[in-house]
């Protein structure tokens, strides 16, 4: 899957960059962020904002082919719909993310860092849907993120937040605790 991951980087270098010499920050989140960190989950789209406005043509078209490990055919396409602004995300999310190392960075202008585990946490938080849920429990099995840690973000990030936050404070209330549980505090 990184290699498959390094090709549309390419494609997206040369979509987006040209003669661009200033690198352009792309940050990763969703099931490949979690993939990143635990390598417990599978997912065949890119979830990512960049550091600068971007116009990326044709990005329903950025589809790269690749094998499983298990020899079956599968792809990794960009989803031109994420957009960091419909979920909870804290204002220090591009300042906190971790860069990419070993996946080419250093060749194009296009620079691939992916979300600090909390931020990435926090942004599962609003949607909070099932694979939301065992992504945010894989960060925290594996030591990445603490109970604390995560009600500190997200309440941090909750007060940039529009709309009415009483569910959203109850479901990191509900987290924290999981967390809390998951990890024997």
């Amino acid at each position: 899957m990184e290699k498959a991951l390094c090709k549309m980087l390419d494609l997206i270098d040369k979509r987006l960059c040209g003669n661009r010499q200033e690198p352009v920050g792309m940050f990763l989140a969703g099931g490949m962020a979690v993939n990143y960190y635990c390598d417990t989950r599978f997912t065949e789209d890119v979830d990512a904002s960049f550091s600068k406005r971007v116009i990326l043509p044709h990005a329903e078209d950025l589809v790269v082919p690749y094998k499983r490990e298990t020899g079956e055919d599968s792809y990794l396409y960009f989803d031109a719909q994420y957009n960091p602004s419909f979920g909870l995300m804290h204002d220090d999310f591009q300042k906190d993310a971790q860069e990419w190392i070993g996946i080419g960075n250093e060749k194009r202008c296009i620079h691939l860092y992916v979300l600090a585990p909390v931020d990435l946490a926090v942004s599962k938080i609003v949607r909070y849907s099932e694979d939301d849920h065992k992504d945010i429990m894989a960060l925290a099995n594996a030591g990445l993120i603490t109970p604390e840690s995560v009600r500190c973000r997200a309440e941090e990030a909750l007060k940039l937040y529009a709309g009415n936050t009483d569910h959203i404070k109850q479901v990191i209330r509900g987290i924290a605790r999981e967390i809390e549980l998951a990890q024997g505090e």
